[in-house]
Order: C-alpha cells, then structure tokens, then sequence
C-alpha cells in the first residue's frame, strides 16, 4: 500500500512507473500537462540556476534549459529511477545540468544558492510540505522565485464532481493500461482529493517566510500554480 506518511513506499511506486512515466502524464491529462509545463517554466522568468524539485523525468528542468540557453539547472529527486529516465534526456544539454538523489526536506545545497526554484506535481507526495518549504527559503537567494504547479480540485460544483469520477474510477484503469500500475494511480488520484487547497498552501508559504504574489488557476481549478518570493 502507497502512503505518504511512508516515503519509501512512495519511492517504491515512482520506480515501478517511471519507464513508463511521461507517456501515462500525456494520456491521462491529453497533453494538457505540457501546456500547464510551459506556463511554470514562464512564472519563474529570467534565473541564471534553476533547482527543480520532485524533478522526476525531467520535464521542467529541460524544458527550462531549451527555453534559457544560458541558464543551468539542478533535478532533484529521491526517485533513481525516475532520474534514469531523466539522464536519457539530458545529450543536448551536456555541461548544464545536474541530478540529485536527495529527500526534497532535505536540500543538499548551500543557503543563497539559487536564483529560482519549481516543484511540479511533486508537493503532494512530501511528508511535510512545510519541511520542503522552509529548505525552499533556505537555498534560494535574496528576491529569488518559487513556483509550484499542482493537480487541485476544480471549484466549480459540477465541474468538481465530474473530475472525483474520473479521479475515483478513470485515473486507476488509465493507470493500469498506460503505466502497468493500477495502485500507483489509485494512491495518485486519492492524494489529488485528499491534498491542501491552494489557499492553505498559501499559508504555509507565509509560515516559511515566503511571500505569495500570484496565483493561476488552470481549466477551471484542475491545475494551480503558486508563485512565491523569498
């Protein structure tokens, strides 16, 4: 059983659909996750080192790189896995990325060290959100920018009920088919419902003495991203 409260079987599940990993992001959001990809990588603007958490395959880091030919960029995640697939991403940008295998609690970098930090469809599988934050502050520099794109849960009624059905009963057979893993998606669609509201990621922002400037709502509440300065 996947739980959040035990990280290891998380990272248990993240091994076992990684191969199959961005293939299943395209099927299940219809390619609509590019576009929200995109929109992230725009919210952070002009940084000379980017550290994106939760990196995973690699989506935000590379597309943040071919987007900045100047910057570099660091992919974090606890998942090997997850950065193997990465790594078969990585030929064109030789020279200006790095991968690490770390806890995103548990930042293995010096304090005021990079210009801009993202996190995509990753704060929901973090122990503490508030942990992951405060390391967040720690490492970024003076004025620097925080974004985070989440899967949230739409506000409008009808809308936000048709979005529990597919979460409930489509997402896991979706899951089974593209990824060979119906737990994995069962455990992902119930951490959508079962996650803080936007709103209450806001605050803890302001607990970890980050300052919230903008928030953009995706399709009608599926996605949100927050964007924060240290």
């Amino acid at each position: 059983m996947y739980q959040k409260s035990a990280p290891e079987s998380i990272q248990e599940m993240f091994a076992t659909i990684a191969p199959n990993y961005d293939r299943a992001n395209t099927t299940f959001s219809l390619g609509l996750h590019k576009k929200w990809n995109r929109k992230l990588i725009k919210s952070v603007g002009e940084a000379k080192t980017l550290l994106d958490l939760c990196a995973g395959t690699g989506e935000i880091g590379f597309g943040f790189l071919e987007k900045h030919p100047h910057s570099k960029a660091i992919m974090l995640d606890f998942c090997p896995e997850m950065l193997a697939v990465a790594k078969t991403k990585g030929a064109p940008f030789e020279g200006r990325y790095s991968l690490i295998e770390a806890d995103a609690q548990v930042l293995p970098l010096e304090d005021n060290s990079v210009d801009a930090v993202t996190i995509s469809y990753g704060i929901r599988n973090v122990k503490d959100p508030s942990k992951c934050f405060q390391e967040v502050r720690r490492v970024l520099k003076p004025g620097g920018r925080f974004a985070i794109l989440e899967l949230t849960r739409p506000t409008n009624s009808l809308f936000r009920l048709s979005h529990k059905i597919y979460l409930k009963f489509c997402l896991p057979l979706l899951g089974k088919f593209a990824a060979k893993n119906l737990d994995a998606y069962r455990y992902l669609s119930q951490s959508v419902e079962e996650f803080a509201s936007p709103k209450e990621l806001e605050k803890k922002l302001i607990d970890s003495n980050l300052t919230p400037i903008k928030k953009i709502s995706l399709m009608g509440g599926l996605s949100t991203i927050l964007i924060a300065n240290s």
